[in-house]
């Protein structure tokens, strides 16, 4: 006679569901281990798709001994659903459906200490609905609210299968399946000095009476063209003290994936290149209000045009997905990846022939306590053209210290980074360090191919004080010393201290108050004479964050 697979694991659960009233051990050491998957359909967007991460639940455990009857046979059918789904994940996993491989991807271990453990309640896309029973429990404190948490993430794991299953057979036409979100920064900035600056993209207040201003709003369009092909693009309005508005495309790609593990894909467009960790990272999800210069000078804009392939094992997927509930991590951008892109910055043109060629390695690792540690290095290489720069025999402003080529003044650009990144689990810690060459003008005013060093240390730390609710006070200790390559290599020698709080008292809302000292020269008025364009001041600002989706 056919048996059903799962036949003999239920009929021992029956056997031992039989058995309760004598006692209630099971409830502590036979429970088998649900299935949890943590969704990321999160309203803090992430510019990657939308994955699932399966992580092992462990034992479920009650703080009170079973007194009756009803609350012993309410922990055994619990037992029973635990069961019947982890049979079911394991039968899932052996047939190796395409479908269902999307979505189930490994089961890694939980972490024990649950201070290390993400919010499962933060950025869940499907509502937290419970029955009668489940409510029921929760109230009578026989199952925890981490538990009753854990019993709604698997209910939704269960709503978002059903809904893969059919997305295509229901809606057959690509442009039914687009997901829109976005979010808003709206910022209040003063300064010390009106020349105290940041010219790297990122804003402060254009005088020290301060400001009102939206710094970014942002809107995204992403979905998936068929089960191989999935596009991103966002649109954003951006402003800051000097420009009221600053209208344009930030992102505009499509992926490609070659397996139907999804371990190997292309992307083509305008995208992130490997530059730095920090500057992968998407502006909603770092706690910081700015990127350090050290790094962002490499990559004006973040982007550019080029073609690009990356590879993550399913362990590094699963990974690279749990950080990112942290709010803190920025995605799948491949353990292993190349790319091929124009060199000039976001939506700018080529303006030679010389591509720039940029690479990265990484790993994200789990550590025996359930810790996540990704640790990685970066580089590119190409010719930079520098614009608004003079003939070496100009004889005012900016001049180029070599003939003009392709009309500006072209220059090596060469960049190594290395960083070490760990989510708040609840502490945190990121931190990279560059070294290369590129243009830098000196005190002649000739531009010219020189070194460049720099980089950040960072320590954060998360308390939750509630499903949704948490507090992240962070230090950012950054310095640079090199040129700005797309402000005619203006020279840049600064240290910076930031000293930050962030409330998210609400999934859809982050405050962020931020004070921060700097040394730097004053690259505003393109002096010179280095020694008179020192600058000490500092910078207080605050900033709102509406995530919408």
């Amino acid at each position: 006679m056919l048996q059903h697979p799962r036949s003999g694991t239920i009929s021992k659960l029956f056997t031992r569901m039989l058995h309760c009233h004598e006692s209630d051990d099971m409830l502590q050491n036979d429970t088998p281990p649900a299935l949890q998957l943590n969704m990321t359909f999160n309203p803090r967007w992430k510019e990657e798709d939308v994955k699932l991460v399966p992580r092992s639940v462990g034992n479920v455990s009650t703080n009170k001994p079973s007194s009756n009857t009803v609350r012993i046979m309410a922990a055994c059918v619990l037992g029973l659903v635990g069961l019947t789904t982890h049979a079911h994940a394991q039968e899932v996993l052996s047939n190796g459906s395409p479908k269902e491989m999307t979505i189930a991807q490994g089961v890694p271990v939980a972490p024990s200490d649950p201070s290390l453990r993400p919010s499962v309640g933060m950025g869940a896309g499907l509502p937290l609905q419970s029955t009668p029973l489940e409510d029921l429990l929760l109230e009578k404190n026989i199952i925890s609210r981490d538990e009753w948490l854990r019993t709604k993430a698997e209910e939704e794991r269960r709503t978002f299968e059903r809904l893969t299953e059919g997305q295509f057979r229901a809606s057959p036409r690509w442009f039914e399946r687009i997901n829109v979100n976005g979010y808003a920064q709206f910022r209040y900035s003063t300064r010390s000095q009106n020349n105290l600056t940041n010219q790297q993209g990122e804003s402060f207040s254009n005088n020290n009476n301060g400001d009102f201003f939206y710094r970014r709003i942002r809107m995204v369009f992403q979905g998936q063209m068929s089960d191989r092909i999935s596009f991103f693009i966002q649109g954003a309005y951006e402003g800051n003290g000097f420009q009221t508005s600053n209208a344009e495309m930030v992102d505009a790609y499509a992926d490609y994936y070659i397996t139907k593990n999804k371990e190997h894909r292309i992307r083509a467009g305008l995208q992130r290149v490997p530059n730095s960790f920090d500057t992968y990272r998407s502006s909603s999800q770092r706690q910081e209000l700015d990127r350090s210069e050290s790094v962002q000078t490499g990559s004006p804009g973040e982007r550019d045009f080029g073609l690009a392939y990356y590879w993550s094992p399913k362990i590094a997927q699963e990974r690279f997905a749990t950080m990112t509930t942290y709010h803190n991590g920025p995605g799948d951008y491949g353990v292993f990846g190349i790319m091929v892109y124009n060199g000039q910055g976001r939506n700018q043109i080529e303006r030679n022939r010389d591509k720039h060629f940029g690479a990265k390695l990484s790993y994200p690792f789990e550590l025996p306590n359930g810790r996540l540690l990704e640790a990685g290095v970066l580089a590119f290489t190409g010719i930079y053209n520098v614009q608004n720069v003079g003939a070496p025999t100009s004889t005012s402003g900016s001049r180029c210290a070599k003939i003009l080529t392709h009309g500006g003044c072209e220059i090596q650009d060469q960049r190594v980074t290395a960083y070490i990144f760990t989510p708040p689990q609840p502490w945190g810690f990121q931190g990279e360090y560059t070294v290369g060459r590129g243009p830098e003008r000196n005190a002649q005013g000739f531009v010219a191919e020189q070194e460049l060093h720099g980089g950040y240390a960072q320590v954060n730390y998360t308390w939750r004080y509630s499903d949704v609710g948490q507090l992240t006070p962070y230090v950012r200790y950054s310095y640079y010393h090199g040129g700005m390559k797309n402000f005619q290599g203006a020279a840049a020698d600064n240290t910076m201290w930031n000293f930050g709080l962030v409330w998210e008292p609400d999934t859809h809302l982050r405050l962020v108050s931020e004070y921060a000292l700097h040394d730097r020269l004053d690259t505003t008025v393109l002096a010179l004479n280095r020694s008179q364009d020192e600058l000490y001041g500092h910078w207080l600002r605050f900033q709102i964050q509406y995530f919408f989706n």
